[in-house]
């Protein structure tokens, strides 16, 4: 089966918040720097990249088509 068109666009969600989560991170790797480990920017940082990452994940299994249903034996 194939996605549907609202599927299609809850992947391209997941995909987005993927990019975002890598995006975060990023700037997070760059605030340990700037800022130091001990800083609340930087621990915010990161909680933003795992909630972004487990919407990503989410959001991808909401998107994948149902399976079909074999018939019983």
């Amino acid at each position: 089966m194939t996605r549907t068109s609202v599927k299609k666009v809850v992947f391209g969600f997941a995909v987005a918040a993927v990019l975002a989560a890598i995006v975060t991170v990023g700037i997070g790797i760059w605030a340990i720097g700037a800022l130091g480990g001990a800083h609340v920017a930087t621990a915010s940082l990161f909680a933003t990249a795992i909630f972004f990452l487990c919407c990503g994940i989410v959001l991808y299994f909401m998107s994948v088509p149902p399976r079909p249903i074999s018939p019983a034996e």
